[in-house]
């Protein structure tokens, strides 16, 4: 976001002002990440439970794997634990982990390093037998793990045995009698003839002989449903059980009372039914935990299964939806098509829904592709036609049963949206172009223009041309030439003005000449707003501003209006000293048709003064009588003029005569907007709830002939703070619609809204 726009934000923060006019301009408290544990793992390591600490945790807070949600579990609004998988660390490097909130409010990113370590190709994972008794004969040990080579031996307390080689997985030997006369421990190892070591392994010596194993026949119960509130009770039956027998559970030693010889019992924590979507197997929504009885004596008994499933009681995960074509959207009109749902915890029975319909459903399957490895289950749901018959942005859930309800996922008619921040949009009606302003601060593609046509996706890779600025010029206010010849980009970073040459729809603009702001007293100054004259596309009008940094500045328009003819700048100005106590602050801009004035307006304070300037080749002077105050409300943006009839409309839902002044009419809503010269409309984003926490805006028409609102579209998540939108019109296609960008909001304090920035693009009729 432009450094204006974060002061302008926290001022109306201050003053409690939404465009709804009911609240401060406060969003969801966001999550912040301050420490990861662990912060190293080794390739090749077994899967292990991830904690993350930091703050305002809520229900639905997931880890982010390298972007990839984890099934999480929220301890409390400052840890949360993930299960991660033996895959997800197979290989050596890094991973991102971040956390995220259900509202989509992320935290910054931490770093987990996967060490390559030696052992993950030389390991020793079991020794047959693994415990002998004291004073006997001798006997062969088998070695079992990965990485043997022919000449490798085992070793026992450090010292090398004959060992025969028999693959690459195991060895055998044979341990002399006089290694287990006496009751202990011996350290069993490998070594290859490269004198590299395996981890090492028990082998017990046990006075007085080995008993008689014990044999387990049952157990009670055997099967549960994961994610169970309390622990559970265990009961083992079989034979030869003795006094501190164990019932191990998936290999770890639970706490166990002996009952009898025959039936023992053993609390299983509630914890370990909560385990990972990826250790259940997909097609039968079941997971399997391995039980069996280790006696003192090292003896161990057979293994039985315990089946955990998943049930109606589970909250089920989603983690992508898609149609036959790949993608999360449609036109309107589509036909109806089959919606694939990858995720995970999908029971038997679970429903998808499309908003609030229920739809005709699948049986959960194991996923497959493009389903990503964090999605083992999939179904698939029936779309019928008669939900694509509006532009709409519909939430899409899977229910394992009335209160066990998914994350939700949107899907768009008639939208296209490119997730990554924007901080301007204009429309190129020669070549049917998108041009957007990409700032510092956004993911991908930083300090870059991206030109996208509104027939395809919007991302990097469907970019028509993406034209590269210098690191930290910081991208943000975008005009064109009414001959579509300049495209001026005002650089936040650099404090200058960019003019790009566009010579055609596929070839990257040329530089043209840079704009130097100047400075005052408080700093450089960097483009508020930008205005290209009517009457040459080489002219061009600036609102000047500078960043409140530490100054704790309480106006920012202290540069003024200036002209400037290519790089050379016309010598009047128009600041604050313009009118007595230096109180103009002209923020936003717009020429009139014939090129002879410039209307500029002040969005910083609640005077919304109008003013007036007349042009000469000297620059700009304030007219007689040109400061008009009362005219706008906060918040109100920007200003637009409408060329054929000279009306200006302000984002705060304002008609005004500037001949006059006076506001003509006020019944748009507030938010932001655009008018519609040819179709007579007016276009606007606005946010209708009295709680600024709920992203749900609405985007709809305006008659600009008969006063009258038309057709409105209701958003159901908007993602940032909408700052600028556009019509488009598609003449190749004859598709048309509205651009809006959001931007993300810089805290300067909390609670606020952090989300990310966006480019929506949605097709008309809404």
């Amino acid at each position: 976001m432009s450094r204006r726009h974060s002061y302008v934000f926290l001022l109306l923060s201050v003053l409690s002002i939404f465009w709804c006019g009911c609240g401060g301009f406060n969003g969801v408290l966001a999550p912040t990440l301050t420490s990861i544990n662990p912060t190293t793992i080794a390739a090749g390591s077994a899967g292990f439970t991830l904690t993350a600490a930091g703050t305002n945790f809520a229900t639905g807070t997931t880890i982010l794997w390298d972007g990839i949600s984890l099934p999480t579990t929220v301890s409390s609004s400052t840890q949360l634990t993930a299960k991660v998988t033996a895959a997800q660390i197979a290989a050596a490097g890094t991973v991102s982990v971040r956390v995220m909130k259900s509202d989509s409010t992320t935290s910054s990113t931490l770093m987990l390093t996967i060490t390559g370590g030696s052992n993950t190709s030389f390991s020793l994972t079991a020794i047959s037998p693994s415990a002998v008794a004291a004073g006997s004969t001798d006997f062969t040990l088998t070695a079992t793990g990965v990485g043997f080579v022919s000449g490798a031996t085992i070793t026992l307390n450090g010292t090398a045995v004959a060992t025969t080689f028999d693959s690459a997985t195991q060895l055998h030997a044979t341990v002399p009698a006089a290694d287990v006369v006496a009751a202990g421990t011996v350290t069993v190892g490998v070594t290859n003839p490269d004198k590299s070591t395996t981890n090492t392994l028990p082998l017990t010596v046990i006075a007085g002989g080995l008993g008689p194993a014990p044999t387990l026949t049952s157990i009670n119960p055997n099967t549960s449903p994961n994610g169970i509130t309390a622990d559970l009770t265990l009961t083992a039956t079989g034979t030869n059980f003795v006094s501190g027998s164990t019932v191990i559970w998936n290999g770890v030693a639970m706490a166990t009372t002996f009952g009898s010889s025959t039936q023992l019992t053993a609390t299983i924590p509630k914890s370990e039914f909560n385990i990972p979507a990826s250790f259940f197997n997909p097609a039968t929504g079941t997971a399997t935990e391995q039980v069996f009885v280790l006696n003192p004596d090292s003896t161990v008994s057979n293994e039985l299964p315990f089946t955990i499933t998943i049930s109606p009681s589970t909250t089920p995960t989603l983690v992508t939806i898609f149609n036959p074509s790949g993608t999360q959207r449609s036109k309107v009109g589509d036909p109806a098509f089959t919606l694939t749902l990858c995720g995970s915890f999908f029971a038997n029975g679970a429903v998808a829904y499309f908003g609030t319909t229920a739809l005709p459903t699948s049986a959960p399957t194991a996923a497959a592709a493009p389903c990503p490895i964090t999605a083992p289950q999939q179904v698939t749901a029936q779309v019928p036609a008669s939900m694509l018959r509006a532009v709409a942005e519909i939430p899409v859930t899977i229910q394992n049963s009335p209160t066990r309800v998914s994350n939700s996922i949107p899907y768009y008619v008639g939208m296209n949206i490119y997730f990554d921040e924007s901080a301007d949009v204009v429309w190129d009606s020669r070549f049917n172009l998108l041009y957007v302003s990409k700032p510092s601060t956004a993911q991908h593609s930083q300090n870059s223009i991206i030109a996208f046509s509104t027939r395809t996706g919007l991302n990097d890779a469907a970019a028509v041309w993406t034209y590269q600025l210098p690191t930290g010029s910081n991208p943000d206010r975008l005009a064109l030439s009414a001959d579509g010849a300049y495209l001026y980009v005002g650089l936040d970073g650099t404090n200058a003005v960019q003019q790009l040459a566009i010579s055609g729809a596929t070839t990257k603009p040329t530089a043209g000449s840079t704009i130097s702001l100047g400075s005052g007293a408080n700093g450089p100054y960097y483009a508020m707003d930008l205005a290209i004259s009517p009457s040459s596309d080489t002219t061009i009008a600036v609102a000047r501003g500078v960043a409140p940094a530490q100054s704790n500045l309480t106006t920012l328009a202290l540069g003024g209006v200036a002209i400037y003819d290519g790089t050379t700048q016309r010598p009047n100005t128009v600041g604050p000293s313009a009118v007595p106590g230096g109180t103009a602050l002209l923020d936003t801009l717009q020429w009139s048709a014939d090129g002879n004035t410039i209307y500029s307006a002040n969005n910083e304070n609640a005077t919304g003064d109008l003013y007036v300037l007349n042009v000469s080749a000297s620059g700009v002077a304030l007219a007689s009588g040109g400061d008009h105050t009362g005219i706008f409300t906060i918040p109100n943006l920007f200003i637009h003029t409408d060329a054929a009839s000279g009306l200006i409309y302000g984002d705060d839902g304002l008609e005004v005569n500037p001949t006059v002044p006076n506001v003509a009419f006020n019944a748009f809503t507030n938010g932001i907007m655009t008018p519609d010269h040819a179709g007579g409309k007016a276009y606007f984003v606005s946010h209708p709830d009295a709680d600024p926490n709920v992203l749900r805006y609405l985007v709809g028409e305006f008659d600009l002939t008969t006063l009258t609102p038309g057709a409105s579209l209701d958003l159901y998540m908007v993602q940032g703070i909408p700052q600028h939108i556009v019509r488009w019109n598609n003449s190749s296609d004859g598709t048309q619609g509205v651009a809006f960008t959001t931007k993300k909001f810089n805290c300067l304090f909390t609670p606020c809204n952090v989300a990310d920035g966006r480019l929506y693009v949605i097709n008309l009729p809404l």
